[in-house]
């Protein structure tokens, strides 16, 4: 007896223009949602674990992104565009004196 599965749909990717026009599209006026959409989708993060990210999660000798307790449970590793990287280093000092003021 055969069982019959299903196709495996491939997934559709957007081209160069369709992501900048979405990363121009992102709200608020600081680059907190820009970050988080950029490292979504340029790195293959989910949304949990761009929320779970650390800013010791981000290797940028080595240019790789540390996802501690991804899908199942299971660390992993992602590759960090450059650009991306420039993007978070601008990101850092605003979530800084974010936290900052939020503890004072």
């Amino acid at each position: 007896m055969q069982f019959h599965r299903k196709p495996r749909k491939l997934p559709i990717v957007m081209s160069v223009e369709e992501v900048a026009d979405l990363m121009a599209a992102v709200p608020g006026p600081g680059l907190k949602y820009r970050a988080a959409l950029g490292i979504s989708y340029g790195a293959g993060l989910r949304a949990s674990e761009v929320c779970n990210l650390k800013v010791k999660d981000i290797d940028s000798d080595r240019m790789l992104i540390h996802v501690d307790d991804g899908k199942g449970g299971r660390d992993r590793k992602a590759m960090l565009l450059p650009s991306l990287l420039d993007l978070l280093r601008d990101q850092l000092p605003l979530a800084t004196a974010l936290h900052k003021k939020q503890d004072a």
